[in-house]
């Protein structure tokens, strides 16, 4: 009976073993496919350190930078294989980042490469774990930090629709915001895209009316994978629609809505990531995306 209860005993033991073995290959792939997708030359500083030295200060309003980062190098070829050949990157955008609001333009890019870099026609947002945007103070008057490109403010005249649609490719997901519309005019954001720190991405209605839903996922585990996404609007009404970067089918209603009216008829997009505005937080970890094929009608 020993010798019995012994051989079970070994043979559970080595079971359990080739399980976790078998669960640790099958998250590598994945690791290994984010992985492959850049390269980075040089290292980045921890947010304290930029902190210490000065490179950026608590309570400026709009710092002159530059603060910059490590380079990251996109595998081309393989991010290629599942977002197609994508277009031209828009020349008349703007950048807000952890610690200068919209007033960085294009000429000023190479100022703020910890945050925001383009390699070819990719975007490259990226945000760092500790990061506060500190215009307000660090710490509990600090706030998560952002890094978002917009586009200049827009006419939507009564009857017009604007479009803006790309292509996301999540490399390492944070819980954020990555794209807003903005109805000028006060604080008027009728909706959302967001991704969470596990890699889903879903539409966030900011205000949402009696019956409809607030919150629908657009893609679930997208780590290292890549969705497009359009957004139609006019000034009041929005639509949002989804789809494979490669699918060269129709594009998949995700939902519509109306929101407040823009004033004057004037709207903006923006794409990034920003992690919140609530006061004491942290970006809680490193985070990476890249966005392509940006076209704004």
């Amino acid at each position: 009976m020993k010798h019995l209860i012994a051989l079970l005993t070994s043979l559970l033991v080595q079971t359990a073993v080739g399980e976790s073995h078998s669960n640790t290959q099958a998250q590598t792939p994945s690791t290994n496919a984010v992985k492959s997708l850049y390269t980075q030359e040089g290292s980045d500083e921890s947010f304290a350190a930029l902190l210490k030295n000065g490179i950026i200060k608590p309570g400026e309003k709009f710092s002159k930078g530059p603060v910059l980062g490590s380079r990251i190098h996109v595998n081309k070829e393989l991010l290629e294989k599942q977002v197609g050949k994508p277009g031209a990157i828009p020349k008349d955008i703007g950048l807000h980042t952890e610690v200068c609001g919209d007033s960085i333009r294009r000429k000023e890019f190479d100022q703020w490469t910890r945050w925001y870099q383009e390699d070819g026609n990719v975007q490259v947002f990226r945000l760092f774990k500790g990061e506060q945007n500190v215009r307000g103070g660090t710490g509990e008057a600090g706030s998560p930090g952002r890094i978002e490109a917009f586009s200049r403010s827009l006419t939507v005249e009564p009857g017009t629709w604007r479009e803006w649609e790309a292509t996301y490719t999540i490399v390492e997901p944070v819980g954020a915001c990555i794209f807003q519309l903005f109805h000028a005019g006060g604080d008027l954001w009728p909706m959302h895209i967001d991704m969470s720190d596990k890699g889903e991405i879903h539409f966030l209605r900011r205000r949402a009316e009696p019956g409809t839903e607030r919150e629908i996922s657009i893609a679930k585990d997208m780590v290292g994978k890549s969705v497009s996404i359009k957004v139609r609007v006019n000034g009041e009404q929005y639509e949002v629609y989804q789809k494979s970067p490669l699918d060269n089918g129709p594009w998949k209603p995700v939902t519509k809505g109306t929101g407040p009216k823009a004033e004057d008829n004037k709207i903006q997009f923006r794409w990034g990531m920003y992690c919140g505005s609530k006061k004491g937080l942290t970006v809680p970890k490193h985070a990476m995306l890249f966005v392509t094929g940006v076209t704004i009608k």
